[in-house]
């Protein structure tokens, strides 16, 4: 392939041979075209309220304003377009591209403009010889992840293609490896590179150059095989745990609706209405909503929370980088208001005030109402510098708790200064306040020695937060303390028995990023609500502030999952699955143990996220398995009714879902297990077994709580629709089936125990008639069932034939746990599959891909394995519609495929 001229000024480089590894840096040096001369002014936001909602544009200095020197020539470094009429080079930092550009080849150079900015650094830049687009590498790393495995960091690289006119990015066949070198054929139709994969030796690769589509991404048509298509099944809206009003008569949520995030507001009585709508798919989420106290303003967060080396997720591929965003907005859609970068936005009581948290401190700024509606906001200013997390304002507005470090604080807004509660080792955290604003409990967990918390890098003999060593128990059980704010004594409440329960087993009360639900509830007669394992199940207890024995409040085999505290502070609302282990449904129960009364039926569908309301009424989310999750508001009476948005889209295959049947069956070393099967009405004899992960996570026979797991359960609903008997397995190891099952002998990097649960799930459908036994069964699972996957296919490739490993961990920590893992097994694993991953994985390290693509290549160069990699996509890969889609169709197509071979 001929390679196209681009009009060097120098040979420096912005990013230095020795910044890549040795082996690509030396072939092809002579290939460095561009490199930055000037530095690049920090990106700041494009003006503080927008006439509507939408993204500012990230803009910075030109580097030739801020040098004070006459735009005359671009840097002597540049690279320039074939016509002579653009030159490009990359910012100090190697973040960004600067371009310039001239009315003819020899007239003088406007005024530079950035292009782009990217995640990781540029080089390499060279203009397509029509001068239409430009090319990069790309290189990215993963330092400062929380690494689950053994593995180091990763580092990976692309081929980018940037369209001048667009202003859009595409991606040249990204994969796990570091892609570098382009070279442009002469048609400019086709992009030459060098991948190298570890080890392995490098590839010199052709591909065909990706061109940016107008509009929105087109869903597939439906094909004759299939009786509705996945994207209609997906575009039913997801809704989100309702906020409410600091008086209980009105309610916020957040919704997504294929393509669009949304937000609506309703007053109790009133139908809702939608105050915020953003199109277009690109990937930002709408979460951490807040209601002000009156319900004449809602906040709430655009963007999501930045990784370690603070980029926020850009699946979209937009050349300006993202920011996580708090706004305010009018609950009647008007006023709507850029508060500035951060999270986790309160409105204080008397709704003078709205605070947030920027990079870990508190920001503040006042508020101004007429007749109830918002009509001004103050400048940003900041209350509290550091990292503080949880806050709680005091019931009369005057003081904030907040966790910080290992304890627990307290801010004084008026004047304007923290104390610190007093501990002597441990960990501080989930204050509450009273009644009377006059005091604060919080839990403190001791620093004992614990199984499952040992530091096993300084030889305590502790285990991986993913492998079983032990029960789970602590010398040092958790407490409940409490203080008065002014003196600031804290006390001993009460302190859990030895044993089980010693270690606290937390609600789970995230309802988005940077906000959490309460653990601990004071009642108005002064009783402290909270959970506790000690018979082997999650149960909520209550006792007095001024200490004695607990009191169990909620008896049964089941869990409490999430909970809530009544307005007068009489009850407390929960989730639970007591007296239904597959379901959850809601319950309330008074602070002096009396019975408890059920809310809701626990039948067919299930409820989740209580909000009590005023006067006795209840807001909550319903899903069933026909029907997708809804807000529901009940009524003191027990009569609920729907909300009437947002509303289900015509193309939702009404009708067509199956409903699924609870099982049990014994796994291969002869436990119980259990699950839900949907079978088809004409089973084609495949079967496909899932594997939710977490690890800590359970399915529900229908939509669920968690937005991810809706779509999975959508995802089995489809594979279904196309003949497959589908079996989800609530492996050991899982929640809401108690202690002894949760933290199972033998379970994770221990020794793969749970992996027994889904070898006796595929006996369960082989030794069905309606399955075809001479195919096998297809597995497949994301994150932790990524890691479940790849481990049946590595150790069982002679039951299960094909696999879809999605963000999927491959390696364990030590020579015990690597045995155990898929990369352990390589030798017996003869199945095919598919395996994908975001390339801003929080969860699992990227290198999790890249070893096991290169160990599969290096090893197993027989086995078939196809590599699917997303770029600015998270653990996921669900942030936008599009990938959500593409991805799980050529998931359930390439098992699918597989499975119809004999």
């Amino acid at each position: 392939m001929p390679e196209s001229s681009p009009v060097a000024c120098s040979a420096l480089s912005a990013i230095s041979p020795a910044h890549l590894p040795s082996a690509v840096a030396s072939s092809r040096k002579a290939n460095l075209h561009c490199a930055a001369g000037f530095a690049l002014a920090l990106l700041v936001l494009a003006g503080s309220a927008l006439s509507a909602l939408t993204m500012p544009r990230m803009a910075s200095a030109s580097p030739w304003q801020r040098q004070g020197r006459p735009a005359v020539a671009p840097p002597s470094s540049a690279v320039q377009s074939a016509d002579g009429r653009r030159c490009a080079w990359v910012s100090e930092d190697g973040r960004s591209i600067w371009s310039a550009t001239r009315a003819t080849s020899s007239a003088e150079w406007a005024k530079p403009d950035r292009l782009l900015t990217i995640r990781g650094t540029v080089s390499h830049l060279t203009f397509s010889p029509d001068n239409k687009s430009l090319a990069f590498a790309n290189l990215r790393n993963q330092i400062g992840l929380r690494q689950i495995g053994g593995l180091p960091p990763a580092t990976w690289g692309y081929v980018v293609v940037y369209d001048i006119a667009t202003r859009q990015l595409s991606y040249v066949d990204p994969s796990f490896a570091i892609d570098t070198d382009p070279v442009w054929a002469s048609d400019s139709r086709q992009i030459s590179f060098v991948r190298k994969l570890g080890a392995l030796p490098e590839e010199h690769l052709t591909r065909a150059v990706p061109r940016p589509q107008a509009g929105l991404w087109t869903p597939p048509a439906q094909r004759p095989e299939e009786r509705y298509t996945l994207a209609s099944l997906m575009a039913a809206p997801i809704v989100y745990a309702p906020q409410i009003a600091g008086d209980g008569r009105s309610i916020a949520y957040a919704a997504r609706e294929s393509f669009d995030r949304t937000i609506y507001f309703m007053r109790i009585g009133e139908p809702a209405r939608r105050i915020v709508d953003f199109s277009g798919d690109d990937g930002q989420e709408l979460t951490a909503l807040a209601v002000s106290r009156t319900g004449g303003a809602v906040a709430f967060v655009r963007g999501n929370e930045p990784n370690p080396q603070g980029d926020v997720p850009n699946p979209a591929n937009t050349p300006d980088s993202p920011q996580q965003q708090v706004w305010i907005v009018g609950s009647q859609g008007e006023g709507q208001h850029f508060l500035g970068v951060g999270s986790a936005p309160q409105f204080t009581p008397d709704d003078k005030r709205i605070v947030w948290t920027e990079n870990g401190s508190l920001m503040g700024a006042t508020l101004t109402w007429s007749n109830g509606r918002l009509v001004a906001v103050g400048a940003a200013e900041q209350y509290l510098a550091g990292d503080l997390q949880g806050m709680r304002f005091s019931p009369d507005g005057q003081r904030i708790a907040y966790q910080r470090g290992g304890g627990v604080e307290i801010y004084d807004l008026v004047a304007r200064s923290a104390v610190v509660v007093p501990h002597a080792g441990g960990r501080d955290q989930f204050p509450a306040w009273s009644p009377d604003s006059r005091h604060v409990v919080f839990l403190r967990q001791g620093l004992g020695r614990s199984p499952q918390r040992g530091d096993r890098a300084q030889g305590t003999g502790g285990c991986e937060v993913y492998r079983y060593c032990a029960p789970a128990i602590s010398d040092q059980p958790w407490s409940i303390w409490e203080t008065d704010v002014t003196n600031l004594q804290p006390r001993q409440v009460w302190k859990a028995d030895s044993g089980i329960g010693s270690i606290y087993y937390e609600l789970d009360q995230i309802y988005s990023p940077s906000q959490f639900g309460d653990q601990l509830f004071w009642s108005a007669d002064n009783q402290i609500g909270f959970t506790w394992e000690k018979d082997g199940w999650r149960h909520l207890y209550s006792v007095p502030v001024a200490g004695g024995s607990a009191k169990l409040l909620t008896p049964g085999e089941g869990e409490v999952e999430t909970a809530a505290i009544s307005l007068d502070r009489k009850r407390l609302v929960y989730t639970t699955n007591i007296g239904n282990l597959d379901h959850r449904y809601l319950a309330t129960a008074a602070f002096d143990g009396t019975p408890v009364k059920p809310l809701t039926t626990a039948g067919d569908k299930s409820q989740w996220a209580p909000v009590p309301l005023a006067d006795g009424k209840l807001a909550y989310i319903e899903g069933g398995w026909a029907e997708p999750p809804a807000i529901m508001v009940r009524d003191g009476n027990g009569t609920a009714r729907a909300a009437n948005l947002p509303s289900l889209p015509a193309s939702y295959p009404r009708g067509q879902l199956i409903k699924p049947q609870s099982v049990n069956f014994p796994a291969s070393d002869g436990q119980p297990s259990s699950g839900y099967l949907i079978v088809p009405p004409h089973p084609s004899g495949c079967a496909i077994i899932f594997s939710h992960g977490g690890i800590r996570r359970a399915m529900v026979p229908g939509f669920h709580y968690l937005d991810i797991y809706s779509y999975f359960f959508e995802m089995n609903e489809y594979l279904a629709s196309r003949g497959c008997i589908v079996l989800s397995v609530d492996h050991r190891s899982g929640i809401m089936h108690g202690e002894a099952f949760r933290n199972a002998p033998g379970w994770g990097f221990a020794d793969n125990s749970e992996t027994r649960d889904f070898v006796g799930g595929a006996k369960f459908l082989l030794a069905r008639k309606d399955v075809d036994a001479s195919r096998g069964v297809g597995i497949y699972g994301l994150s932790w069932g990524g890691y479940v996957t790849s481990t049946a296919l590595s150790q069982h490739s002679d039951i299960f034939k094909v696999g879809f490993d999605m963000a999927g961990v491959h390696s364990g920590i030590d020579e015990v746990e690597q045995k155990k893992s898929a990369l352990g097994n390589l030798a017996t694993w003869t199945s095919p599959v598919l395996l994908v991953q975001g390339d801003d994985d929080r969860n699992v390290s990227f290198n999790d891909g890249m070893t096991l693509a290169e160990a599969m290549q290096a090893k197993r160069p027989n086995v078939e394995f196809v590599k699917r990699v997303i770029p600015g996509e998270t653990h996921d890969m669900y942030l936008t519609f599009h990938h959500l889609v593409e991805l799980y169709q050529q998931g359930s197509d390439f098992m699918i495929q597989h499975l119809s071979k004999k």
